[in-house]
């Protein structure tokens, strides 16, 4: 997530929004926020086998407590899922430099469609 905040401008210049979905509780996601300075959205209490029946994420536990790993998901204007990147614990998570990649490619096909 502080990756996300470091490249914010970059993100917003492009018309992206990011949101952090968490099954942390509400304090605990409320403090990593704060801690992390972060300025983007944060949803939390997702219920961790919820949100693995409906997108396929991975769940752990964490004190105890079941928990969603990390997942992404990058839609098109109109909703579609575009790209899905799923990890499995620490390694292999999707950085705000994936998704600058993905935005640019999105509005250079979209500035193709739009002048071609």
């Amino acid at each position: 997530m502080a990756d996300f905040q470091q490249h914010a401008a970059e993100l917003n210049a492009l018309d992206v929004c990011v949101v952090a979905v968490s099954s942390d509780a509400r304090e605990d996601a409320v403090r990593t926020a704060d801690t992390l300075g972060l300025g983007l959205t944060v949803l939390c209490e997702l219920d961790a086998a919820d949100a693995s029946h409906s997108t396929g994420c991975y769940t752990g536990l964490h004190k105890d407590t079941p928990h969603v790993q990390p997942a992404s998901f990058v839609l098109a204007p109109d909703g579609t899922v575009v790209y899905a990147v799923y990890s499995s614990g620490q390694v292999g998570r999707f950085t705000a430099g994936d998704a600058l990649v993905i935005a640019r490619g999105l509005w250079k096909a979209k500035s193709a469609a739009t002048t071609g």
